[in-house]
């Protein structure tokens, strides 16, 4: 890899951009053989920021330069390549492999194994090294799954290109710490009865601003499909069959570059994609805004066939569905977590008290595995411990052995 003080510098200029001005820097790229440039864009072009953006584009050409190392030049030494330099191409070979939200996610966690491994040669990895280092990660179970499955994916990677030879990942297992009292507290929080719900959305009806009236509806509908946010945002007039009352899950939106951009993908799992059957309320709440967006057309509201949005027409993002439903949950006093995936949880929670079968439960909110419907299923509700002590109090054994 280079070095910031070997790079060759050229020219340092700037281009007003309205407010703001864009600096630009050109500097020889030594693996193209040709000039090459870097900008970024600072509020200022005073003598103190163009000291600062020479110093960042030095580091943004750093970066461009070591981006583009050939892995499969055969001059190299198989023990030359460092994890950073690997990680690039990985990345790069990722980009049209993968949904935006994936690849963001996919290099931000790259960004942190790189502050600790990125100058590490590939040949010089342990078994022992990687495994106390996942055995040291104070996060959470999930999190640390996702870590490991990238790492795996990695390393899976380098071996396949013949970077390794030996794929000492292979070996490491992940443990996790005993369940503690906080663990299960924290589980709990989780799951909403409609009584929960009914404490806040009282509080969201005080509220005169019709915004809070619109996501307390949409929390309720999220409540009675256990739809993903991703999937409800996605959502068109054109997904609501009015005769058979169902709506049709086709596509997930991507809001990991914003919500305006209205971008569609794919549904998370093949079993995603499914047709979703509507209660007596929730054809309310559907027809409701159906009927709202239109009334709103001639008040600047812009028809992009949405069903869910907001008062411009786009669909809500998640952030703003989330922080409403927390600013209103909190004045409840309820110890809960206020975000609307909890809302999916807790409808397989409601299922699972209705005695509905697993199978059933699975198709309806998408589910590819039983592991994460298990887990939730198994979920025990208050009004499920009230059915077992019904049961238990008629259990005529009980009073067996009582004297008259």
């Amino acid at each position: 890899m280079i070095k910031i003080e070997d790079i060759q510098e050229g020219s340092l200029w700037y281009e007003v951009r309205g407010k703001k001005f864009l600096w630009r820097l050109r500097f020889y790229n030594p693996h193209t053989k040709s000039e090459d440039k870097v900008s970024i864009t600072l509020n200022s072009n005073s003598s103190q920021a163009k000291t600062k953006a020479r110093q960042l584009l030095l580091k943004k050409a750093k970066a461009k330069i070591d981006e583009e190392v050939n892995i499969l030049d055969p001059n190299l030494s198989i023990t030359s390549f460092c994890f950073e330099e690997v990680a690039n191409v990985w990345l790069d070979d990722s980009q049209t492999k993968l949904k935006p939200s994936t690849l963001i996610q996919r290099k931000r966690i790259i960004k942190l194994f790189c502050k600790k491994f990125g100058e590490q040669p590939m040949s010089e990895f342990t078994v022992f090294q990687l495994q106390n280092y996942f055995n040291r990660l104070k996060l959470k179970k999930s999190t640390i799954n996702t870590y490991f499955r990238v790492m795996k994916l990695f390393f899976d990677f380098a071996e396949r290109m013949e970077i390794i030879e030996n794929n000492v990942l292979k070996k490491v297992r992940i443990t996790y710490p005993r369940k503690t009292i906080e663990d299960y507290q924290k589980l709990e929080r989780k799951f909403f009865t409609w009584s929960d719900l009914s404490f806040v959305f009282e509080e969201m009806s005080k509220s005169s601003n019709p915004q809070t009236q619109r996501i307390k509806l949409i929390l309720e509908f999220l409540f009675l499909t256990a739809l993903r946010y991703c999937e409800l945002a996605a959502l068109k007039v054109e997904n609501y069959d009015t005769d058979n009352k169902v709506i049709s899950i086709e596509s997930d939106i991507d809001y990991s570059e914003g919500i305006s951009k209205k971008r569609h993908v794919t549904t998370k799992t093949l079993s995603s994609y499914r047709r979703v059957s509507l209660t007596g309320r929730a054809i309310d709440i559907i027809e409701q805004i159906i009927s709202e967006n239109q009334r709103n057309i001639s008040y600047g509201y812009s028809d992009y066939g949405y069903i869910f949005t907001s008062r411009t027409g786009n669909p809500w993002s998640i952030s703003g569905i989330n922080r409403s439903f927390r600013n209103f949950g909190k004045r409840t006093g309820l110890d809960k977590q206020f975000s609307c995936h909890c809302m999916r949880h807790s409808h397989i929670s409601l299922l699972a008290e209705l005695e509905v079968s697993q199978k059933a439960v699975m198709q309806r909110v998408g589910h590819s595995s039983s592991r994460i419907t298990n887990e939730i299923y198994t979920h025990v509700t208050p009004k499920m411990n009230q059915k077992l002590l019904e049961k238990l109090n008629s259990f005529s054994g009980q009073k067996v052995g009582k004297t008259e």
